[in-house]
């Protein structure tokens, strides 16, 4: 009885909904980068720890020119076994994901990183993408590391 109430409430919190939901997902890869949709999108931001989405329209002579500097970057990445992930979405067939996430030109870059959100300000070929995303992974894990270390310190000063 009461390990049904446990499953119960962690059903209500959703937790183990959303670990089901991660593990459960399959994610198609084209040269490297996770193809994305409004089916998979929260899936994705669980599963990888650091992504990089490049939300584009196929038609579009800015993304097709960032698209194999992007599949070379997201193979960097790959390569390095990096915790960063490239992933894009094609506005033309996800407009509500794309609306969500207020694209209003193309290509629209986001980083999505511990239910943050930033944008994108590096250059648009694969040395920049591949520079920018470490510099800002790596000034993200100081500050969280700042953070803890000043948490730590307040529980010290605090009994």
């Amino acid at each position: 009885m009461i390990l049904v109430l446990l499953v119960n409430l962690i059903l209500a919190t959703g937790k183990l909904k959303q670990h089901h939901l991660n593990h459960q997902v399959m994610f198609k890869r084209e040269s490297n980068v996770v193809v994305l949709d409004y089916e998979n999108f929260d899936a994705a931001l669980m599963r990888f720890e650091v992504l990089l989405v490049d939300f584009y329209a196929p038609w579009c002579p800015h993304c097709q020119n960032l698209q194999p500097e992007f599949e070379e970057a997201a193979y960097q990445f790959k390569e390095k076994k990096s915790k960063i992930t490239l992933a894009k979405v094609d506005c033309t067939h996800e407009s509500a994901l794309c609306d969500q996430f207020q694209v209003r030109g193309y290509p629209t870059l986001r980083i999505f990183y511990h239910d943050r959100i930033y944008h994108y300000h590096g250059d648009r070929n694969s040395k920049g993408i591949v520079e920018f995303m470490e510099m800002h992974l790596e000034q993200e894990e100081e500050k969280e590391h700042k953070q803890e270390q000043q948490k730590h310190r307040q529980q010290q000063n605090y009994p």
